[in-house]
């Protein structure tokens, strides 16, 4: 479906970064909709790549609540549903591949996390729940993982998470960068790593997101983020930063192909990840070259 010019305004935090040629919808029907994201389906699953969003204007609080509770509401396409007002965003999920690629990472931290004797228990992962920092606003990731510390006994939910993985198209990759600024805002900084995986058909990056220091001159030079790049292991602030006063940035970029891995290792605090010290035998979590091989073996 071509974009549209709909008379109603969408949410201008849903727009930003956008590709060319993204889709949009004034809300009629569930039918429309997932005729709509069928279409996108289809497009990114015959040319493996292109535009993988779907704005979706003027929704009922009803709607909003069926797309982010009933993930069967498009049929049989696989979503990610972030919303803000009456204005929703959809993200196609192309391919299991994707799904895969996404699991890939949570699987090697895992690995790395119980090698420290972490049980599974203290391992929680929150796949794609929906996160509202107000009512009128929620976001879907595609993986979150929540320490311990943050998951308080039932029924009051757990707190944000420390890290999260969006992972998308290459086209998507300006709206995936924006969609870790989200996190990093929306959670105060309590949010402390995104990772954003954006996938071509020959090569996929790995771009590492969070918050500079709040001393850090504003706004950010390349010069001062090539020397917070030097700081290895790449520690964002452990504490609350309000979203007026944060500088987000990519720390750490790796770029995998058929036949190399630039970048590699990419490092992910232990502290940053459980909101503490690292106790003993507990280290920080280090991805490897062969991780991101394993990391991305379905996708070449």
């Amino acid at each position: 479906m071509p974009q549209s010019d709909a008379v109603v305004p969408a949410c201008p935090s849903l727009m930003q970064g956008l590709p060319t040629g993204y889709a949009m919808r004034v809300f009629s029907q569930l039918g429309r909709l997932q005729a709509d994201a069928e279409r996108i389906l289809q497009s990114l699953q015959e040319n493996q790549d292109g535009n993988q969003w779907l704005v979706v204007l003027s929704l009922s609080t009803s709607t909003i609540r069926r797309l982010d509770d009933d993930h069967s509401s498009l049929g049989g396409v696989e979503y990610r549903f972030q919303w803000e007002g009456s204005a929703g965003l959809i993200k196609v999920v192309p391919s299991q591949a994707h799904d895969i690629t996404t699991d890939q990472v949570t699987r090697s931290i895992d690995d790395r996390l119980s090698a420290m004797g972490i049980r599974f228990i203290d391992r929680k992962w929150a796949a794609t729940s929906t996160y509202k920092p107000t009512p009128a606003k929620g976001k879907q990731g595609d993986q979150a993982f929540i320490p311990p510390s943050r998951c308080p006994a039932p029924p009051r939910p757990a707190d944000w998470p420390t890290f999260v993985i969006e992972t998308g198209m290459s086209e998507s990759l300006p709206r995936l960068q924006e969609d870790a600024k989200w996190w990093l805002a929306a959670s105060s900084g309590d949010v402390r790593i995104v990772l954003v995986i954006s996938i071509k058909r020959t090569r996929v990056s790995f771009e590492k997101w969070q918050l500079a220091p709040l001393n850090a001159p504003r706004p950010l030079s390349r010069a001062y983020i090539d020397t917070l790049r030097l700081q290895s292991p790449h520690i964002p602030p452990l504490f609350q930063q309000p979203a007026t006063v944060q500088q987000p940035y990519s720390v750490h970029e790796v770029e995998v192909t058929s036949t190399r891995v630039d970048g590699a290792p990419m490092i992910l605090p232990f502290s940053a990840l459980y909101d503490r010290p690292p106790g003993p035998g507990e280290v920080d979590v280090v991805l490897n070259a062969q991780d991101f091989r394993d990391i991305t073996s379905r996708l070449f």
